[in-house]
């Protein structure tokens, strides 16, 4: 049986820095960095895990890239909008007043209360009754400074 078909998180964790150097040419197909074998062991699992149960996806790839490039460019406006997309399926949870509200992501909008909405705004609208900007109401952004 060959090292690379035993090896666990649990081996990882008490390689010594020889051993960490040979399983990061092994899994990334280069020399490992100079960096501390901490950070080398966290990259290691990384890769274990990713070869295992798959990486990240490229959607998120795309938002990342999209996140970095907006906080390179220092464009907080641009960054928010990327960071907020939501993904349908996904609850948002607020209390007001002592009454808890849920609602849901959608494709096309938001569910609450038993009712399609099309955007959060209307939602913090109708629980507050007054005009709120959604995103804020269910903390996805902070206030500005």
């Amino acid at each position: 049986m060959s090292r690379r078909s035993y090896l666990t998180l649990a081996h990882i964790a008490v390689l010594d820095p020889a051993g960490l150097s040979e399983e990061w040419a092994r899994r990334y197909g280069a020399p490992a960095p100079n960096i501390s074998p901490d950070l080398v062991r966290l990259g290691l699992a990384y890769r274990f895990q990713e070869q295992r149960y798959g990486g990240v996806s490229r959607t998120s790839k795309t938002v990342i890239k999209r996140a970095a490039a907006a906080a390179a460019a220092d464009q907080p406006s641009k960054l928010a909008t990327i960071i907020r997309k939501l993904t349908p399926g996904t609850r948002l949870f607020r209390d007001w007043h002592g009454v808890g509200h849920t609602v849901t992501v959608l494709e096309d909008g938001f569910a609450y209360d038993d009712k399609h909405w099309p955007s959060l705004s209307a939602i913090a609208k109708a629980i507050t009754g007054a005009h709120w900007n959604g995103p804020r109401f269910f903390g996805l952004t902070e206030r500005r400074k």
